[in-house]
């Protein structure tokens, strides 16, 4: 299933408006403490585990203003988050009048780095329907947000690319079009695990994601992304490499200069327009489904696991 350069560029143009060489498969887990939020680390430039119980730093909105900005950070029963009080969520998500819905939409600047480590918790609402097309999550952008790439919860893409397909964790590039290169078709946006033991996401539960990039030299094929993704019910002792790509185009030629230094959280499901059509009034306008994040790290170095996570204090052998 291939989708035209034009899709994307509509995608990108609603998301506008709303708004280290590696051997093997696994990455040894350091065990970061859980009040690293709280203590100095050279390594970190940000951090933010929501425990406060408000969102300080953030620049929050919503789908046309559907919910208030309040409720970005819920601390239920003392237990919202991973292990902790609280959390960000998406909240429900409320239709956004063409194809797709979502409710909150959280944005966050750190320090522009070309080479840096993203550490997030996410869990996934039970019970949870899937995008027929794909399902955001993490973003990052520019600050003019000229530039957008993310880590997805899903996409589908099947059958022609079967390592895609609904709760299948993806990273998406909307600078790598490859309009010329591929007769117009975005061949390059979407990249899908390759390690060989893909994950597919189950509601219900609290996963552990850390995501590599390393920014290209403008105009050339050689940045590199890794994602890293483990359930999190259990003691995580090796992080699992699901994707390594070492063959990204963060930025264009025209790009030189600009910096992915935006953080945001923002759960865009998508596509209700197909056969059947079931955007509004065919369906619901708002799906009561949501998705979460906490214990959020941005760093120059590896992350791991929070505390509570047990694992070995090495992870040189499997870098």
């Amino acid at each position: 299933m291939r989708f035209r350069a034009s899709d994307v560029l509509a995608v990108g143009v609603l998301l506008i408006a709303a708004a280290v060489l590696f051997r093997g498969h696994l990455l040894r887990a350091t065990g970061s403490v859980a009040p690293l939020c709280a203590r100095a680390e050279p390594n970190v430039i940000l951090c933010e585990d929501f425990e406060s119980g408000a969102a300080p730093g953030w620049e929050v909105g919503s789908n046309r203003g559907h919910w208030p900005s309040s409720q970005f950070v819920l601390c239920t029963n003392d237990s919202f988050g991973f292990h902790d009080r609280c959390a960000a969520w998406s909240n429900a998500l409320a239709f956004d009048t063409a194809w797709g819905f979502y409710g909150h939409d959280g944005r966050r600047a750190f320090p522009a780095q070309s080479e840096f480590y993203v550490r997030w918790y996410q869990y996934v609402s039970d019970p949870y329907v899937w995008g027929t097309l794909e399902d955001k999550s993490v973003m990052l952008h520019d600050a003019a947000q000229t530039l957008t790439v993310y880590v997805g919860t899903s996409r589908n893409q099947l059958p022609q690319d079967r390592d895609s397909g609904p709760g299948r964790p993806f990273v998406a590039n909307y600078q790598d079009l490859d309009w010329r290169d591929s007769g117009g078709q975005s061949t390059k946006v979407n990249r899908f695990q390759n390690q060989g033991h893909n994950l597919t996401l189950q509601p219900g539960r609290w996963y552990l994601f850390e995501w590599y990039l390393k920014l290209n030299t403008p105009g050339a094929s050689d940045g590199v992304t890794k994602l890293w993704i483990d359930d999190a019910s259990r003691p995580i002792a090796t992080q699992t490499l699901r994707m390594h790509h070492a063959d990204m185009r963060w930025l264009r030629t025209g790009d030189a200069g600009k910096h992915l230094d935006v953080l945001r959280l923002l759960v865009y499901h998508q596509r209700c327009d197909g056969v059947p059509n079931t955007c509004p009034p065919n369906g619901p306008p708002v799906l009561n489904q949501s998705q979460r994040w906490d214990r959020i790290v941005v760093s120059t170095a590896p992350i791991g696991p929070v505390a509570d996570s047990p694992a070995p204090a090495d992870r040189s052998a499997s870098r």
